[in-house]
């Protein structure tokens, strides 16, 4: 029997059914295909929302850190003059800043990472200008600790010779010979005081006059280094999803420099006078 005449004898009803079925099992398989191409993209999404997640975590603890070590790196260079450079290596100040930097270009944005770099680099060029500019201060300081001492060690010869001739004076055994050589001793530790008094009054003289110069140059750098520090901090702003006015930032930093400026030269003009 021929297959198509066979296929004629199929009762309509049953061809329905058979269609009604294929249909219903491309439904099946369409519907399944969506809501599998649905759940990857879901996954997909998820996986994105916890990296972007651990990310951000990630980055704000780096990037609080960098911003309370920018904040130490700027008070340090005003500490410079005070250090004992025989004690403390003078770069390990900003070690800390510069390991938080490290961190920050790490996991930061492309531009935020430049950004840290050119900051990074500018503080290792302002260290190196200040601490030329610190030298005559901690030499003069060495100084003042020199003249000093020279002057306290004849100040006790002084006391020394005058408690002798006193005890000379009151044994009631007069020697002229050995008063005169106590007078000649004091006489000499008298101007030998002197001279060390007035030495050590010159170097304090040069060592206000280094250290002005010195706190003269640090505020212009700090004003130097101020936009950079804004872009950087507006960037890490922007990345981690919070409200930055550039323009705002700006015009703040202008009025707190110029604010720390007059407070500054007031302070070293008042001083001078004094």
């Amino acid at each position: 029997m021929h297959i198509g005449w066979l296929l004629t004898m199929i009762p309509d009803v049953v061809w329905a059914a058979l269609l009604a079925s294929g249909l219903t099992l491309l439904g099946v398989l369409l519907s399944n295909k969506s809501n599998r191409t649905q759940l990857l993209d879901k996954l997909a999404h998820d996986s994105r929302e916890k990296d972007k997640d651990r990310l951000n975590t990630l980055r704000k603890d780096v990037y609080l850190n960098a911003s309370e070590e920018m904040a130490k790196a700027n008070s340090y260079l005003g500490k410079i003059p005070q250090l004992d450079l025989a004690k403390e290596n003078v770069g390990d100040g900003l070690s800390a800043f510069f390991g938080a930097s490290a961190k920050l270009q790490l996991v930061s944005e492309p531009k935020t990472a430049e950004l840290a770099s050119d900051l990074t680099t500018r503080y290792g060029e302002i260290l190196l200008k200040l601490l030329a500019k610190a030298s005559p201060i901690h030499r003069l300081k060495s100084n003042i600790r020199i003249a000093g001492d020279f002057y306290d060690q004849n100040q006790a010869e002084v006391a020394r010779i005058l408690a002798e001739m006193k005890h000379l004076n009151e044994s009631g055994q007069p020697d002229s010979v050995r008063f005169a050589a106590l007078q000649r001793s004091i006489g000499q530790a008298q101007q030998n005081a002197k001279y060390f008094a007035e030495e050590r009054s010159k170097a304090f003289d040069a060592h206000n006059l280094a250290l002005r110069d010195y706190t003269v140059g640090l505020l212009e750098e700090v004003r130097s280094i101020g936009p950079l520090q804004l872009r950087l901090a507006a960037a890490i702003r922007g990345e981690l999803s919070l409200a930055t006015d550039l323009n705002e930032y700006e015009a703040r930093l202008q009025a707190n420099l110029d604010r720390m400026d007059k407070a500054i030269r007031d302070s070293l003009r008042k001083f001078e006078e004094d």
